[in-house]
């Protein structure tokens, strides 16, 4: 996949896979870039487009806002987008949220030390 210019996130895959597709997304020689929503944290390259897939929709409105914060940095001569293949996406995005679960996890996690 990689020759493809398509790079894969899955734990399952070898360190030096990962490495190397790490590299390539750096350096922008990937097309695209294959993730679930638990990869949005510890991914921090620039993107021109976001595309979130309908099987996705379980995401919190945090993982959202992290994902759509990772496309449009840098040069801004570009074009950028996101595509949501679900309105309810924007509706999660645009709408309060009463269940937080990061912040609920990161008080659990502060408060039992």
């Amino acid at each position: 996949l990689l020759l493809m210019g398509i790079g894969v996130f899955d734990e399952s895959l070898s360190m030096e896979y990962l490495e190397v597709m790490k590299r390539l997304a750096y350096e922008q020689k990937l097309f695209i870039i294959i993730a679930s929503s638990d990869y949005i944290y510890g991914t921090n390259y620039q993107f021109c487009h976001g595309y979130l897939s309908k099987d996705l929709i379980t995401m919190t409105q945090e993982k959202i806002i992290q994902c759509f914060g990772r496309v449009g940095r840098g040069n801004k001569q570009h074009n950028y987008t996101l595509r949501l293949r679900d309105d309810r996406f924007a509706h999660k995005v645009f709408e309060p949220e009463t269940n937080k679960i990061e912040a609920r996890n990161m008080n659990r996690l502060f408060t039992n030390l």
